[in-house]
């Protein structure tokens, strides 16, 4: 993905945000334009200083197998590492894997593991971590989020206690890029029954404290594999719910960085002395599920009628201030090289009164669950609303605290909003989201005839010409008819005060914070 860095000041209109790659006009008339990757600093980082970092919710679980939310994802990265990385270009780089091949047409796969890493408590890092975090991740008793997020798992096996072999159920090309995913952090065999309450991995920072409710406190790795790192002597996650108090926060000084800020705080932030704002284009979108297993969605025609009915290009300007590009019912952004050429889904009240009317459905009025504490997700829903007033479906909004959401919202009700973090695999952006038996197919239905065999043909794929076709008639289906509505992509948004350098908006979840160091 080619993405740009940009230091936000005056001068950018809502109307930007229909470019891919937006460019902010500071207030004397340039552009600061910084590529991903570049670290905005002056001179030699110097350790030393805790990071202190505002976000609206606190973790629920401190095991990284169960994490959900981008504050989970972000913990988790904090204290654990993955057998790989990914480099600018999302392709894998060695992490915790020194190297790998692909045996037997890529249905086996076997990674050397570095050597001399040891886990917070002292231990060294072998392939029996690697097994039983797998197989904790694959137990279905467990119901862990990171069940199938290391790929299509038969077996794994430890060859030596520096080598591990994952045979697989079939081909699977993508499995370095998949295991660099945030929901593949190796965990230790020996303290997986600790890991809710004293979490130990092998990443740059250790646990310290846990305050539910306030806040959560780690400290510098004194043994870091990576030479030299992290900087930082600790980083603390801050609970602040509310925006306006995160802004007022950083603004003070009692943060020094907000990230995956609302939209809005780019605007109110971007002309504070001693502030820099960044915005830049990723994957992460919302989603209005329409659950394919419950009424009236369980009808093809209404869940296809559904789509139409938004006026997407107005909800950039409206919504998103610019900050973000219209989405087309897929997961895939407008720069990914698998997504086809397909039918924009633009606004058509008629074609949608007309699917209905051809459902035989009745008069639908429902009610449309989303969170405030997921912004701008009820501003889309009230945009919903409206539209498809117009047509009479009636839609009554319910706003929900978040936690009430994931308790009794998701999967659980026919329409609500939902978001997501982007992916770098077609694994994790199409097969778990979509194939009838994957983790996030909330409805587990084959949302359109013959979409569970193309999937599967997808990840056992490895002529990568063979696996775009194969995409492009799979998205074809999934635009038409599956349970997600995805109506646009927003940008990354954070905030931070000088004093924070080295940060890079993140293309894929959380943001690294090993090369993060604080200016005296």
């Amino acid at each position: 993905m080619a993405v740009l860095q940009n230091d936000l000041r005056d001068g950018a209109g809502p109307d930007l945000g229909r470019r891919r790659l937006l460019q902010f006009s500071t207030a004397a008339g340039g552009t600061l334009l910084l590529p991903r990757g570049a670290a905005a600093q002056t001179r030699e980082p110097r350790k030393g200083g805790t990071l202190r970092v505002a976000f609206p919710d606190a973790p629920r679980t401190l095991d990284p197998q169960a994490s959900v939310s981008f504050t989970e994802q972000q913990y988790s990265r904090l204290l654990f590492d993955s057998l790989t990385a990914l480099d600018a270009a999302s392709q894998p780089v060695p992490a915790l894997a020194t190297a790998w091949r692909a045996e037997n047409d890529a249905t086996e796969w076997v990674f050397d593991l570095r050597q001399g890493v040891r886990f917070h408590h002292g231990r060294e890092l072998t392939s029996a971590d690697v097994v039983a975090t797998i197989e904790r991740a694959q137990d279905r008793s467990l119901a862990l989020t990171a069940f199938g997020y290391f790929g299509p798992v038969r077996t794994v096996i430890a060859e030596n206690p520096h080598r591990v072999r994952i045979v697989l159920t079939r081909a699977f090309a993508e499995l370095p890029v998949q295991l660099a995913h945030n929901m593949a952090r190796i965990v230790p065999a020996d303290r997986l029954d600790t890991l809710k309450t004293e979490p130990v991995g092998t990443g740059p920072f250790v646990f310290k404290e846990f305050l539910p409710g306030s806040s959560l406190t780690v400290a510098r790795n004194e043994h870091y594999w990576v030479p030299g790192r992290p900087y930082l002597d600790g980083f603390r996650m801050v609970l602040i719910r509310e925006a306006i108090a995160q802004q007022a926060a950083l603004r003070s000084g009692s943060v020094d960085l907000i990230t995956r800020a609302p939209i809005e705080a780019a605007l109110v932030l971007r002309n504070v002395p001693g502030l820099r704002v960044y915005s830049a284009p990723t994957g992460d979108h919302h989603a209005m599920i329409t659950q394919a297993n419950l009424p009236p969605f369980d009808n093809a025609k209404v869940r296809e009628a559904f789509k139409f009915i938004l006026d997407r290009k107005a909800l950039i300007p409206s919504v998103l201030f610019g900050q973000g590009v219209v989405g087309n019912d897929v997961p895939l952004p407008p720069d990914n090289m698998f997504l086809p050429e397909l039918p924009s889904h633009e606004q058509d009240l008629d074609r949608a009164k007309r699917l209905i009317a051809e459902s035989d459905v009745g008069p639908i009025a429902l009610e449309l669950y989303t969170s405030s504490e997921r912004p701008p997700a009820p501003k889309l829903a009230v945009a919903f609303a409206e539209a498809a007033s117009r047509i009479g479906v009636k839609i009554t909004i319910r706003d929900v605290p978040y936690t009430e959401y994931v308790a009794n919202v998701s999967r659980k009700k026919p329409f609500y909003t939902s978001q997501w973090i982007a992916s770098a695999t077609l694994y994790d952006s199409l097969y778990l989201k979509y194939h009838s038996t994957a983790s996030y197919n909330y409805s587990k239905l084959e949302q359109a005839p013959g979409l569970d065999a193309l999937l599967e043909q997808m990840i056992s794929e490895v002529d990568m010409e063979k696996r775009k076709a194969i995409v492009a008639t799979a998205v074809a289906k999934i635009q038409q008819s599956s349970e997600r509505i995805i109506p646009y992509f927003l940008n990354y948004i954070g905030a931070s005060t000088n004093k924070l350098q080295g940060f890079k908006p993140p293309s894929y979840g959380p943001f690294d914070v090993a090369d993060l160091w604080l200016d005296a």
